[in-house]
């Protein structure tokens, strides 16, 4: 989730929808007072550097011996950065705040600025999901019965970032500026560099936690699962007219 007051935008960083490829990029670009939350591992892997609110940030809300520490294993003061703007916005802005969460945080700057996400095909997504999800579990439970988990409503116990359509729209409207699409991730981040004056380099669009063995999306889903996956993300498939993958 990004608000940056330098070049007056918003981006709601939808999980699994190349949010971490998008951050990265803009990162680059930030402005001294500028809010990043999450992405930061990938943004200062691309180039970017720790701004001005993230160094105030981490010593006022970080330690001097967790400083310290990082310090002596050889990392940088950078890579606390995402670390200690978690702590200093907790309880009001996280990685995937929603459109009224950021709204609710600074009105004047929702109202002023570009807002603009990224979605993705909701059969594709749920597959990425599942496994970033359950990446470091030792057993995981099957493909179906994450979304049986989703549908009976224990994703917040399970920590499941599922939701996607909540997330930029408000009583079923959508509310941001402009929807890119992950399959033309390229072509879409583009025309929101253009439309907010800043410059647009391919080079620097690192595909941040792609798979590099692309699964195949038809395997994972058993008798039942599409039928799920279309109830979970009803409203967002209607309005994309998304398909299941031939």
């Amino acid at each position: 989730m990004i608000i940056s007051h330098r070049h007056k935008f918003i981006f709601i960083h939808v999980p699994k929808t190349a949010g971490s490829t998008v951050s990265a990029y803009l990162a680059r670009e930030f402005g001294p007072w500028d809010v990043q939350l999450g992405s930061w591992k990938d943004a200062l892997g691309n180039g970017a550097k720790a701004n001005r609110l993230a160094l105030i940030a981490m010593f006022c809300h970080l330690s001097p011996l967790k400083i310290a520490q990082t310090l002596i294993r050889n990392h940088s003061v950078d890579s606390l950065a995402g670390v200690a703007l978690s702590r200093r916005f907790a309880g009001r802005l996280a990685d995937h705040s929603s459109a009224s969460e950021i709204e609710s945080f600074d009105p004047s700057a929702w109202k002023q600025y570009f807002k603009f996400c990224f979605v993705r095909n909701p059969f594709e997504r749920a597959v990425s999901l599942y496994n970033w999800h359950y990446r470091k579990a030792d057993t995981r439970p099957s493909f179906s019965q994450m979304l049986c988990l989703i549908e009976a409503g224990a994703a917040e116990k399970e920590r499941i970032n599922w939701k996607s359509w909540q997330l930029y729209t408000k009583n079923d409207e959508v509310v941001v500026d402009f929807v890119g699409r992950q399959e033309r991730l390229s072509e879409d981040l583009r025309n929101v560099c253009d439309r907010l004056g800043l410059p647009f380099d391919e080079r620097f669009l690192t595909r941040a936690k792609a798979n590099p063995r692309r699964p195949d999306i038809r395997s994972y889903y058993k008798p039942g699962d599409r039928e799920r996956v279309e109830r979970l993300f009803g409203a967002e498939i209607e309005h994309f007219k998304y398909r299941f993958p031939d």
